[in-house]
């Protein structure tokens, strides 16, 4: 089959953010199946050397958009305008693809994350039911919007579930990442067509890790997420105010590690004896293995957490928000769901021995 990949972000095989990395995941297994060309609509330069999966494709076209590109969006149909459907959307790529569409048939057209469902518009008007449409979608977005305290939530939260409607139910097959989200897209938008959970692969380095008596370091925890997300760094600096700061005066032997790429200089600043700011690290081995606790103290946001998982496959205690721990499944043994003024007891009671880690035999099964 012939299929057009086409993907909002750059698809990596290690990438910083946990959905570049399963766009390249996706895009591998397609590409050892189906004849692949791939279209990356980027905000960002695209380095030559940075796209790892040419030689597994076949053709692949950089486009760019800039900020300013969502004026004509919003010009074109105020009343309607849902702003994060839009931000890699303008009419020359869109004519673009479905020029690209009409030369090579392709049977399968997938748009992977939300920022480039707007284009699923302009390809179901032209072909209607001459191609398939898949949509690879991360997070719900309404969910996503309601959770944002910002001016966004408050004016554009009906636009947002209308075109999310809209596009969802355009689509021939929508791909999902957890029972959760299947559930919750189904009683969003009741008559949607294909619905389907497809599974998450873990990065190589959980799969590799050794976790024993001998590398965990009682006290150290694990705060592991790409920092240039606001989600995660509003989780971290309310965590270490309200928790780990608070825990370190009262005397427990507490250190925290910030693992992702791209921190702010206001993390960076929280750099000290007691907590580490690591940056973006190639493997981030060592930290899993010599973390007694993870912690996923999210306040926003939406969508499975990579970080709960990864952190879960590694045979480590993790304490989380009902957000962070959202479409994980879990026995209840390893994972510590709590709202984060409980944070700091459920950390102390893992400290002193209320739940320990891994035993030497447990290596990780991911």
């Amino acid at each position: 089959m012939k299929q057009l990949f086409v993907t909002s972000f750059l698809p990596q095989k290690n990438a910083p953010q946990a959905g570049h990395r399963l766009a390249f995941d996706y895009l591998t297994k397609l590409s050892a199946e189906n004849d692949v060309d791939v279209v990356l609509i980027s905000r960002l330069p695209v380095d030559e050397k940075d796209i790892e999966f040419r030689a597994s494709v076949g053709h692949v076209y950089v486009k760019y958009v800039s900020t300013l590109d969502l004026i004509p969006s919003f010009l074109a149909d105020p009343l309607h305008f849902a702003p994060r459907f839009f931000t890699r959307y303008t009419k020359s790529i869109s004519r673009f693809l479905c020029d690209l569409v009409e030369k090579n048939r392709y049977d399968t057209v997938r748009l992977e994350f939300s920022q480039c469902f707007s284009y699923a518009v302009d390809l179901k008007r032209r072909f209607g039911d001459s191609i398939e449409l898949v949509l690879g979608m991360h997070d719900v977005q309404i969910q996503v919007v309601l959770r944002i305290q910002s001016m966004e939530g408050r004016l554009f939260a009906k636009q947002t579930f209308d075109f999310e409607q809209r596009v969802i139910k355009l689509a021939d097959k929508v791909l999902v990442l957890s029972n959760k989200d299947a559930q919750l897209v189904q009683a969003l938008y009741p008559g949607v067509g294909s619905l389907q959970v497809v599974p998450i692969s873990l990065p190589a380095f959980v799969k590799d890790l050794r976790r024993s008596k001998d590398t965990v370091k009682k006290g150290n925890i694990l705060f592991w997420g790409a920092m240039q997300r606001r989600e995660n760094e509003e989780a971290l600096l309310n965590f270490v105010e309200s928790t780990f700061l608070p825990l370190r005066r009262r005397g427990l032997g507490l250190k925290l590690f910030v693992v992702g790429s791209d921190p702010s200089e206001r993390v960076k600043r929280l750099n000290s004896d007691d907590i580490c700011v690591t940056g973006f690290v190639a493997d981030p081995s060592k930290y899993f293995e010599s973390a007694d606790i993870g912690v996923v103290p999210l306040l926003s946001g939406a969508g499975v957490k990579l970080k709960t998982l990864e952190m879960l496959a590694a045979r480590l205690p993790v304490v989380s928000t009902p957000l962070g721990a959202e479409g994980v499944d879990h026995d209840g043994g390893l994972l510590n769901v709590c709202e984060i003024d409980q944070f700091a007891a459920v950390i102390e009671r893992i400290y002193l021995g209320g739940a320990r880690n891994v035993d030497a035999s447990e290596a990780c099964q991911a």
